[in-house]
């Protein structure tokens, strides 16, 4: 096998994931950074953005599933949606199943992620930036949401679907300021739902932020979900001001119904409720 066929995706500081390729690389370098797209046997094709791998068509219902519908189903009547990132367009697919959700604005800092990922990956937003209930915000992330803030907007759901947390395009949106304005921007039962990263391969990135969050926070919910791409166990937060109570399965499930949302692919309520369930090293690790 030639080495130009193999493709290396950095998991942490000392581990890969080595795909084996069908074909070249396709890539564009923007302002902001080089956005690549790969055909692999293993995962179909791929989009990477400085190397880092974003999205797979064969897994990505993985993640973006369980980052819109465990926070959109735990709240009670979500009308408004922010997705910090996005620009693949896939969380905005997910949020658009949910009817209830009149306004979904989506932040996303690089026009050409989204551009090559509706050229190359169209199965990723099925057409969501068509939708008129989407509104696509280009530029940083920072800047649109303190301009809602001060437009007196506020969100049911903040959804952090963006680059590692010491990625130097989004770094500044993990940090106490700007964790401080999402907190304000929430509506009463608002809940933001960030990714934590690798407990295995990235422990002490994920302790760092789950300390940051937790100081501006009072309630953080962490979900351990699956997602191979990233190497496996992947750890979410969902984080809010007041401590609502957790819905049942037979109240996740009823909404489900009651919102038409069926076909998913990975998230169920009681997968939603088992994913609370932590092993012993990550509770080490976040206690």
């Amino acid at each position: 096998m030639k080495h130009a066929d193999l493709l290396r995706l950095p998991l942490g500081p000392d581990a890969a994931l080595v795909l084996r390729q069908r074909r070249p690389s396709q890539g564009v370098s923007s302002r902001f950074q080089s956005i690549s797209v790969e055909d692999t046997y293993a995962f179909g094709a791929l989009y990477s953005l400085d190397g880092d791998a974003m999205a797979a068509e064969v897994d990505e219902f993985m993640i973006h599933e369980s980052l819109v519908h465990i926070p959109a189903l735990s709240h009670p009547d979500p009308r408004r949606a922010l997705v910090l990132g996005g620009g693949d367009g896939a969380s905005a697919r997910e949020l658009l199943k949910h009817p209830g959700l009149d306004r979904i604005v989506v932040a996303e800092l690089d026009p050409d992620v989204v551009a090559m990922v509706c050229k190359h990956l169209p199965e990723l937003p099925q057409g969501a930036f068509d939708a008129d209930r989407v509104s696509l915000r280009l530029g940083d992330a920072a800047h649109t949401l303190a301009s809602a803030h001060q437009q007196g907007e506020r969100f049911d759901l903040i959804l952090f679907d963006l680059t590692e947390a010491d990625d130097p395009a989004c770094v500044h949106l993990h940090q106490p300021d700007f964790l401080q304005l999402c907190a304000a921007s929430l509506s009463p039962r608002g809940i933001i739902h960030v990714q934590l990263g690798s407990p295995f391969y990235q422990p002490g990135k994920v302790a760092s932020l789950y300390r940051r969050l937790g100081a501006v926070f009072p309630v953080l919910r962490v979900s351990l979900i699956h997602v191979p791409l990233y190497g496996g166990p992947w750890l979410l937060a969902a984080c809010t001001g007041a401590d609502l109570a957790e819905p049942d399965e037979a109240a996740l499930a009823g909404r489900l119904a009651a919102r038409g949302i069926h076909g998913l692919r990975y998230y169920n309520p009681a997968l939603h409720l088992a994913s609370r369930a932590l092993p012993n090293y990550i509770r080490d690790l976040l206690a």
